[in-house]
C-alpha cells in the first residue's frame, strides 16, 4: 500500500512539475517566434498552448505566476539541492533530477503545496473557453 501511494504521489509531483514549467516555455513561445533549435516537444507543447490566444496580460501573470512558484521551490531547497538543479539544468540532463535530490517528506509535501497553488492560479488567469479548451487539449493528449 506504501508503494501505491508513493507512485500516486510521485505521479502527483510529476505532472505537477510538467504543468509548472510547460506554462512559462509555451507563454514565452507565444512571445517569440519560434527557433530552428526548438525540439518537437517544444514546438507541440507551444501548439497547443497558442491555440489558446493568450492575451499579453494573460502572458505576463502566467510569467509571474511562474517566477513566483520557481522561488517558493527554491527556497524550499537545501544550497545543495539547489546546486544539483543547476547542474543539471546547464548539461541539459533533467531526466530523474528530482528523485536525485533525496527531498524529505516535508519539503515534498511544501513543493507539493506551492504547484498545487501555482496550478489553481495559472487556471484562473483563463477564461472559461480556455480551460475548457485546455482539458479537451489534454484530453486528446492522453489518448493518443
Amino acid at each position: 500500500m506504501f508503494n501505491n501511494l508513493k507512485r500516486v504521489f510521485a505521479i502527483a509531483m510529476l505532472s505537477t512539475t510538467l504543468g509548472v514549467i510547460a506554462i512559462p516555455s509555451i507563454v514565452s513561445a507565444q512571445s517569440s517566434p519560434n527557433q530552428d533549435s526548438t525540439t518537437y516537444t517544444q514546438k507541440h507543447r507551444e501548439g497547443g498552448w497558442k491555440k489558446l490566444n493568450l492575451s499579453d496580460d494573460q502572458k505576463q501573470q502566467l510569467k509571474t505566476i511562474h517566477a513566483n512558484t520557481k522561488q517558493q521551490v527554491q527556497a524550499v531547497l537545501t544550497d545543495a539541492q539547489r546546486a544539483q538543479l543547476v547542474t543539471a539544468k546547464q548539461s541539459g540532463s533533467h531526466k530523474g533530477v528530482w528523485k536525485s535530490l533525496n527531498l524529505t517528506a516535508d519539503q515534498k509535501n511544501q513543493i507539493h503545496d506551492i504547484r498545487k497553488s501555482s496550478k489553481e492560479q495559472s487556471l484562473a488567469v483563463l477564461t472559461p473557453d480556455q480551460r475548457t479548451q485546455l482539458q479537451q487539449m489534454k484530453a486528446a493528449h492522453h489518448r493518443g
